[in-house]
């Protein structure tokens, strides 16, 4: 004769077991569903001011805003970037400003950005030799354009980043 009661308080354990674990899952991946997407901050350039000219550098002060479109707040743990003016390199910066952007909100963030003087020398020399070129058609002034590009930091520590690229022009007397 055959006894199946020793298993029995065996399967039922097992049975609660395999429920909770199924509800945690469960629970779990919901969470994963339902977790509000963030929305990425964008960056533009609000001004550039020269700063100072020292040895075989050049420095500028840049300011950057920062909108954050999201409804958290943005902590900012730092940035790096490139400036390139009319296609070529120019001057390379970053920044350890930690900085909070509200939710929904902007603010600017400094950061300096350093050209090699022959970087601005061969800006200058470029520059010159369109003007020499515009003088038998006499126009305005070129805007210059400029392309910025780097990486915010973000979070408490700094380990999240995200990307930025921005082009635009500026007035000649800039």
């Amino acid at each position: 004769m055959c006894n199946h009661t020793p298993m029995k308080p065996i399967l039922r354990p097992l049975a609660l077991l395999f429920a909770l674990s199924l509800v945690l899952m469960l629970t779990g991946c919901s969470s994963l569903f339902w977790k509000k997407k963030t929305e990425r901050p964008t960056v533009s350039l609000a001004d550039m001011e020269l700063q100072g000219i020292k040895g075989l550098e050049t420095i500028f002060r840049l300011q950057l805003r920062v909108i954050n479109p999201d409804d958290e707040p943005l902590e900012i743990r730092g940035m790096n970037c490139e400036l390139k003016v009319n296609g070529k390199s120019f001057a390379d910066g970053i920044s350890d400003e930690h900085v909070t952007v509200p939710a929904s909100g902007t603010t600017t963030v400094p950061v300096m950005v350093y050209a090699g003087m022959f970087d601005v020398v061969g800006s200058v020399i470029d520059l010159l030799q369109q003007s020499n070129a515009q003088q038998s058609a006499p126009k305005a002034a070129k805007p210059l354009q400029y392309e910025l590009t780097g990486r915010l930091r973000l979070g408490e520590k700094g380990d999240d980043t995200v990307p930025f690229q921005l082009k635009g022009s500026l007035p000649p007397e800039k």
